[in-house]
């Protein structure tokens, strides 16, 4: 999976997934509905104040004609009313102009949430000029405080996420500050012994190296460098940051300094969740949408 193109393209051939988006009163987010219906990717079901929908579609073109559109007073109504429906007959959630402490709140209500008993994690995916594929990273949004369980969890969701969208055996590199083992940083203590949990089989269908400073898991350069021996220095497909303060600043950092393209989600609930910063831009919403669609594709799939 070369760029978001190839992902739009894969996508495309999946069918129209019915996308429902809570609090659909945003125009970045209604242009990245518009560019996705134009690609016919979606049936978009819009959940939110009717009347600013309206007014916020008018302005960027978009033909509600046709269209779902479902009135709900505040978030919290439109949250759990998106739910519900994405339970009922929907393929993804999309996050709209809310918060995200209140979309997460509603999607991991215990009551009427999306919860599957897994972790949830929050996947970015980047096209960055320079690098000859996507790249995939956890977590900068979801799980604060990491240990070796949730550490694992995360690995697990995304080698389920992108093995949907086609990428076998994905290449997973274990992020820390360099390659040395340290006792304070349990980053890479907790690295060992992951990528030995991956040699002996209890964690599937990828491989695994680290723990990797930045520089190694994206160039097989800067491993020989170093004299470090690695089978997927330079191609790695996933990065599992060791926070959630360094994931989020690192990819915020290239989408805003380096023009990188993106794509966000959650990973673990009971549908695809479509989850970003309310400043990204249209096209970021499509990327995610398109991704949102791949994954809805794979019939009972939890992702």
């Amino acid at each position: 999976m070369k760029s978001f193109d190839n992902l739009i393209s894969f996508a495309e051939k999946t069918g129209k997934k019915r996308c429902i988006v809570v609090m659909a009163q945003d125009e970045t987010v209604l242009e990245g509905i518009k560019m996705a219906q134009e690609l016919n990717l979606i049936l978009p079901v819009l959940i939110g104040n009717k009347d600013s929908i309206l007014q916020h579609a008018k302005n960027v073109n978009l033909d509600l004609n046709n269209m779902e559109i479902h009135t709900a007073q505040d978030e919290n109504e439109a949250i759990k009313k998106s739910i519900s429906l994405v339970k009922e007959h929907g393929d993804f959630l999309m996050k709209g102009a809310l918060s995200t402490s209140a979309f997460l709140k509603g999607v991991l209500n215990k009551e009427w949430g999306l919860r599957t008993g897994k972790i949830l994690s929050h996947i970015a995916v980047l096209e960055i000029s320079g690098y000859h594929k996507l790249i995939f990273m956890s977590d900068g949004g979801m799980n604060p405080k990491l240990d070796l369980k949730i550490r694992i969890d995360i690995i697990n969701n995304a080698v389920k996420m992108m093995k949907a969208i086609n990428i076998q055996q994905p290449k997973i590199g274990l992020i820390a500050a360099s390659e040395v083992i340290n006792p304070d940083m349990p980053e890479t203590t907790d690295a060992v012994k992951i990528v030995n949990l991956n040699k002996t089989g209890e964690i599937k269908d990828c491989i695994i190296e680290g723990p990797f400073g930045f520089d190694v898991a994206i160039s097989k350069k800067a491993s020989d460098h170093k004299k470090i021996k690695s089978a997927i220095a330079g191609d790695v497909d996933f990065l599992l940051m060791p926070n959630i303060s360094a994931a989020n600043i690192w990819a915020k950092g290239l989408i805003f300094f380096a023009s990188a393209k993106a794509a966000g989600m959650i990973a673990g609930a009971a549908k695809p969740v479509i989850m970003l910063s309310r400043a990204d831009k249209p096209e970021t919403k499509l990327n995610s949408i398109a991704l949102g669609v791949a994954l809805s594709a794979e019939s009972g799939l939890n992702i």
